[in-house]
């Protein structure tokens, strides 16, 4: 029983990691798709965080540039 407990285990972690269920799926351009002034990207900002003794990039959503 140990080694089902430790394979079930190991099966939810790949899975939880593996970033299936959690990553979302981008739209196809086309006639659907908002206009360009109303799209947003990601833009990294001139500062940095902190956070644990580590730091990390900070992001802001901006409008898109054509």
């Amino acid at each position: 029983m140990n080694k089902m407990k430790k394979l079930a285990f190991a099966v939810v972690a790949v899975a939880g990691f593996s970033g299936c269920a959690s990553t979302p799926v981008a739209e196809l351009p086309g006639a659907a798709a908002a206009p360009a002034a109303e799209l947003k990207v990601m833009r990294a900002l001139p500062s940095y965080g902190s956070m644990g003794g580590y730091r990390y990039r900070r992001f802001a959503a901006v409008a898109a540039a054509n």
